[in-house]
């Protein structure tokens, strides 16, 4: 019976208003996870990231371009139009209709965290009786960890980004962190407010993990809160506590891996690299959606790396031959993580050592201690160039932020990173930074050609912060009735 209650939640889980109906009924004194074995059942099966997870905003930024395959007869609309064009309505597909793609990760992630408030108000309850405290606190910790990685997520999506001056006043996403069924939708919770919630739950899963999980990297450890924390106090510039948190994750068992002694064609982030700390189970996305269009047809439109990115590599620099491959089109593709049957893990969900070396390094260089961030720097780059052709850095001030800012968009390009980086770089209090950014349009002729139309532009942060914020979904501020709005976006017409 116990299992097929749980069964009957997981489903109502997934399927949105009636999962709210159903767990409605519950009161707090009639829990429905009886054992620390169905605790895990409902972390594992509903709380972990799944397939739908949120990818389409990895190709807002100015990492990729589109690609459209060119299609006889049946030309199917670009479901991400609206995202990577930066339009007013960004759920909006290419035909002009909504997309019934867009609002699934929103709510998603809440169907996720709903799970995780249930785990965590169950675990409080447990401890009371005689479950396993070890067993319970390991569940709790990544429980913790994997709210506020959500939150984290939904803030820097739907929400402004980090400005101590005015975070406490500055739209964030809805808080919610009881296992309660409110008929009443939540309003935004202030920026300042969800940042307090991830560090508060990232604290707790540090404590929590000690000695748990540590070599797995498809379970929540104690390493994957600890970067978290450096990412965050890295947004908010608390460069100091960014610092600390990079050296405690730099300081355990993970290593660089040495390009000097890699196999070019073999794919470079595995589930066996020393590098890796933790990764979604959530598949080969990135290589599907950079797939090779000269191979033959395709089911969906495709994209490929930016020459504004490739333009920053110098050839020199051996992630040039591990990261991306060239099609028989010319285009250049990315493949950090090989082809899809060679990739064993998420290739656009990877938490690597490297960001922690650039973490820090663009701390300290912030803080004016350059020759240690130089020196930081120089620890990975050494593993990504010949000896020979390891340059000098002799830079200071603005120019060095500026070249570890490359730096570290070169390492983690398509790892979830950048259009977070773009956000954060342009509210930062001491060296913003904005740039404009331009996306090519094709259109499709229907006779298997396309030509290009013209290109929609983004201009930088500080001057269409609005563009810079993703939407709400409209079926969500139809359902809340108001309680939750948008902030208007900028209309952005094709320049020809």
């Amino acid at each position: 019976m116990k299992s097929v209650t749980i069964f009957l939640i997981a489903v109502l889980i997934l399927t949105g208003a009636s999962c709210k109906k159903f767990l409605a009924a519950y009161s707090q004194n009639q829990t429905f996870l009886q054992s620390v074995d169905d605790l895990q059942e409902v972390l594992l099966g509903e709380g972990y990231p799944n397939s739908q997870f949120w990818h389409d905003q990895a190709f807002m930024d100015d990492d990729a371009e589109h690609n459209p395959v060119p299609r006889f007869n049946n030309i199917e609309p670009f479901y991400q139009f609206g995202m990577h064009f930066w339009q007013q309505v960004p759920e909006v597909k290419s035909d002009g209709t909504l997309s019934d793609i867009y609002g699934r990760y929103y709510s998603g992630f809440y169907k996720m965290i709903a799970a995780l408030n249930s785990v965590l108000f169950n675990i409080s309850q447990m401890k009371e009786g005689n479950a396993s405290r070890q067993k319970l606190q390991q569940l709790s910790g990544e429980a913790h960890a994997l709210r506020a990685y959500y939150y984290f997520l939904l803030v820097n999506t739907y929400g402004k980004p980090y400005r101590a001056a005015t975070a406490s006043t500055d739209y964030g996403v809805p808080l919610k962190i009881i296992p309660e069924i409110q008929s009443a939708p939540f309003p935004r919770s202030s920026v300042q407010q969800v940042y307090d919630q991830i560090i508060s739950d990232l604290l707790e899963a540090e404590k929590e993990l000690d000695g748990f999980n540590e070599t797995s990297v498809v379970r929540v450890n104690q390493a994957l809160a600890q970067t978290l924390l450096s990412r965050i106090y890295l947004y908010q510039e608390n460069y100091e506590k960014a610092v600390i948190y990079a050296d405690k994750v730099i300081a355990k068992q993970y290593r660089l891996r040495d390009m000097n002694n890699w196999v070019a064609g073999t794919p470079f982030v595995t589930r066996a690299s020393p590098e890796l700390i933790y990764t979604t189970r959530s598949g080969p996305y990135l290589a599907e959606r950079m797939a090779d269009i000269s191979l033959g047809s395709l089911s969906q439109d495709t994209y490929r790396v930016s020459e504004d990115l490739l333009g920053i590599f110098s050839q020199k620099d051996l992630r040039w031959s591990f990261f991306f491959k060239k099609a028989g089109t010319g285009d250049f593709l990315a493949r950090k993580s090989g082809e899809v049957q060679q990739i064993d893990i998420s290739d656009l969900s990877a938490f690597r050592l490297p960001e922690l070396y650039l973490n820090k390094a663009e701390a300290l260089a912030i803080l004016g201690r350059n020759e240690e961030a130089i020196a930081v720097l120089q620890e990975l780059r050494k593993n990504r160039f010949k000896p020979a052709d390891l340059t000098v850095i002799d830079l200071s001030g603005a120019p060095l932020v500026d070249f570890i800012r490359n730096e570290r968009r070169r390492e983690l390009c398509f790892e979830y990173h950048r259009w977070f980086d773009l956000r954060r770089y342009g509210v930062n209090s001491k060296y913003p930074f904005g740039k404009a950014i331009r996306h090519p349009s094709f259109v499709l002729d229907g006779m298997g050609g396309r030509s290009l139309e013209g290109y929609y532009e983004l201009r930088p942060y500080a001057e269409e912060p609005s563009a810079y914020v993703l939407t709400v979904p409209v079926a969500e501020i139809d359902f809340g009735h108001g309680v939750i709005s948008n902030e208007p976006r900028p209309i952005r017409p094709l320049i020809q």
